[in-house]
């Protein structure tokens, strides 16, 4: 799987490629430097041995030995840095280019990615490939090119005693691999899942804290999200654990193999005590040098086995929503509606031979407000967002002044059955999404709303007030009213409104009901309704039933005239 995640790792991140090989060429000077400041401590004590005292060739020697070992430090200081702006702008654009995908990408295929994995992709996926794999194959790659050159060095030196050695130490990494790595791929596949799991279950309760409260559901919740934690927490803590394992073995198994170099090399050199010294201080230097590297070499091997499926999941998911080709985002050109719009002979299916509509055939005149009703599943929600260009048609097109509407969008209005607010002022809420907010605007848009004599009087502040925490801080018909105030602050061509009452109770409906009468005098409106009092003087109702329109007419003309109307009507009086 290492081999797999390499190429996929260089295939669709191309760009960081040539970097990342830069990077080792720079540690290749590293190992230099090091091999330098190791190899000139046997001439050092060479010298001080022959001479017997400390004389000027000595402290040159041990002067250049100093100032290796400073520049060396000093460059891998100046090459951590490098290696840590490289990594983090490599996350930074991963974490960039999976976020406009899920802007730019049409709702219907952003809409497959559940909420929690889009947030692990973000904040679980992304941050461990970065840290655990392309950081780890960096520090693998210096730890190693510093092993090869030392131990080239020794084996130069020192051919019998250091292929002895090295064997030894290779039969001991290899054991130690092979200990560890069913065990690490387990820890990796379950880190991964526990992530999701986690994810999931941390939404579950931000996203529905009211009705948890509501219907006492807390400690199942809690149960269940204690769970998950502490399953999520428990793999984070194997896979510390089983990558905290190799200094502790290699620190003994340095020690024998320092024994076996030295036993070697005190044969060889018997009859010159000289020589032995010097070569003592060369090996002890030497493996100074080597321990931690081989640590190191140890650790990231382990890290990055850990990380592998993680690296996978991540790499594979780039690829099947091909990332790499993705389209950057672009500004939303608008094309405005001068006369009607007509939906002719729309079919639309979210899974194969199960349409949501059939055959959809209707009008909207420029300043008309259609209401849309229907029992649940009809298709009321997938209609509105066929309208709003959220979704395309299967079958049949979408004629704006009898024109396909194709690389353009009509401007939308759209006041959801629940608002959700920034966590900001009255005015970024109603120009939600715009930079240079116009605050004349903002004022216009609330007057026509009917909120803004209430913000007015009651903060102090003005439309500069931050009453929200979370999502609470105004009443639901005052939050409908701020949605309606956003929606018309880009003057819309259309105002659709999705079930914008079915939460609210009848005096709050009936004031939002004479807003809509007040705008529908200059703005095109189609409201989905649960409550039927909101499309009750609509210029036509739309009735949908088992995925079709059933019929089309005012209120009073279908239930006259339509007995499934009529029975739909009598059964939702009160509600």
């Amino acid at each position: 799987m290492f081999k797999t995640c390499l190429l996929k790792y260089f295939k669709y991140l191309k760009n960081n490629k040539q970097k990342f090989y830069l990077y080792n060429i720079l540690s290749f000077f590293v190992g230099l430097l090091e091999l330098s400041g190791v190899a000139l401590v046997y001439p050092f004590v060479l010298q001080i041995l022959s001479k017997n005292k400390l004389d000027k060739t000595s402290i040159l020697i041990g002067i250049a030995i100093t100032l290796l070992f400073l520049t060396k430090n000093l460059f891998m200081i100046y090459y951590t840095y490098l290696q840590a702006k490289f990594t983090k702008n490599l996350e930074a654009e991963l974490n960039l280019k999976f976020m406009e995908y899920f802007l730019q990408t049409s709702f219907q295929n952003s809409s497959k990615i559940a909420i929690a994995k889009k947030s692990n992709i973000l904040f679980f996926l992304i941050p461990n490939f970065i840290n655990n794999f392309v950081l780890r194959l960096m520090n693998l790659s210096i730890n190693i090119i510093i092993l090869s050159f030392i131990t080239l060095f020794l084996i130069l030196k020192f051919p019998l005693a250091t292929v002895v050695t090295i064997t030894f130490a290779a039969l001991i990494l290899i054991i130690q691999t092979f200990l560890f790595n069913k065990t690490l791929k387990n820890v990796s596949e379950k880190l991964n899942k526990s992530s999701i799991n986690c994810t999931n279950a941390t939404n579950e309760i931000i996203l529905n804290l009211k009705n948890i409260k509501i219907s006492k559901n807390e400690i199942f919740f809690f149960t269940k999200y204690k769970k998950t934690l502490l399953d999520f927490f428990s793999y984070i803590t194997k896979s510390q654990f089983y990558n905290s394992i190799p200094p502790y073995i290699t620190e003994p198994c340095i020690i024998l193999l320092l024994f076996i170099l030295l036993s070697i090399i005190s044969i060889q050199n018997l009859n010159n005590t000289t020589n032995l010294i010097a070569s003592f201080a060369l090996i002890t230097a030497s493996i100074f040098r080597l321990a931690p590297t081989i640590s190191r070499i140890q650790t990231n091997i382990n890290g990055i086995k850990t990380s592998l499926n993680i690296v996978d999941e991540l790499l594979t998911t780039y690829e099947n929503l091909n990332i790499k080709t993705s389209p950057a985002l672009v500004k939303t050109q608008y094309t405005k509606f001068e006369n009607k719009i007509e939906f002719k002979n729309i079919f639309f299916e979210y899974n194969e031979n199960k349409p949501i509509l059939k055959n959809i055939n209707f009008e909207i005149e420029k300043n008309e407000f259609i209401g849309i009703v229907g029992l649940s599943g009809a298709g009321k929600t997938t209609l509105t967002d066929l309208l709003c260009g959220l979704l395309k048609p299967t079958k049949g097109d979408i004629l704006i002044d009898n024109s396909v509407l194709e690389n353009k969008s009509l401007k939308i209005g759209y006041i959801p059955q629940e608002f959700k607010n920034l966590n900001a002022s009255i005015r970024e809420n109603v120009a939600f999404g715009f930079d240079n907010i116009d605050d004349t605007k903002v004022i216009e848009s609330l007057k026509k709303a009917q909120l803004y004599d209430y913000i007015k009087d009651n903060f102090p502040n003005g439309i500069y007030e931050n009453p929200f925490i979370d999502n609470i801080g105004l009443s639901q018909g005052q939050k409908q009213r701020l949605a309606i105030a956003r929606a018309l602050y880009t003057n819309p061509d259309i105002l659709i409104l999705d079930e914008a009452t079915s939460a609210l109770d009848l005096k709050t409906e009936e004031e939002i009901c004479s807003v809509l009468e007040e705008l529908r005098k200059s703005i095109t409106i189609v409201a989905v309704a649960h409550k039927l009092t909101t499309i009750k003087n609509a210029d036509k109702i739309i009735f949908l039933k088992d995925s079709k329109i059933n019929d089309i007419g005012t209120f009073n003309y279908l239930k006259e005239n339509n007995k499934e109307f009529a029975d739909f009507a009598n059964s939702h009086k009160s509600k």
